[in-house]
């Protein structure tokens, strides 16, 4: 993901834990706030999900792969806060993709269809693209 969509103010990260709206699965949790400016996210990985740098890590890099490929189809207008669980650290890259595509549909905040080479790409679900919903 290039540097010009990360969130890394802790006022902003701040703002966002108490103005936004949230929502979750079992794995994440997303925080998201409307904004002036172009889309922003922060990644959130605590101790909580593994003691061991190494599992954050990977996990916080997973994350960040798969809200890349998801960028072009949300709200541009918005900062996010994607925060991890503990089963985080057990989840494979297909799993924590279906996961985040599932609360951003949740969310309502994909606003495109998302391309069949993505899909491939994540390995989506149908299961999760279903619920999808366009204006």
């Amino acid at each position: 993901m290039q540097k010009k969509y990360r969130l890394k103010n802790g006022r902003v990260f701040n703002y966002l834990h108490r103005k936004g709206e949230s929502n979750a699965n079992k794995t994440l949790v997303l925080v998201h706030a409307p904004s002036k400016y172009p889309l922003k996210v922060g990644f959130i990985v605590s101790k909580k999900v593994d003691n061991r740098a190494v599992i954050r890590n990977k996990v916080r890099r997973r994350l960040r792969e798969a809200f890349r490929a998801l960028i072009p189809y949300l709200k541009d207008n918005e900062n996010y806060i994607v925060i991890a669980r503990e089963t985080c650290a057990q989840a494979d890259f297909e799993e924590l993709a279906n996961s985040l595509a599932h609360v951003l549909i949740k969310s309502d905040l994909i606003v495109e269809k998302i391309d069949d080479c993505v899909v491939k790409e994540l390995k989506l679900k149908q299961s999760v693209l279903d619920k999808v919903r366009f204006e």
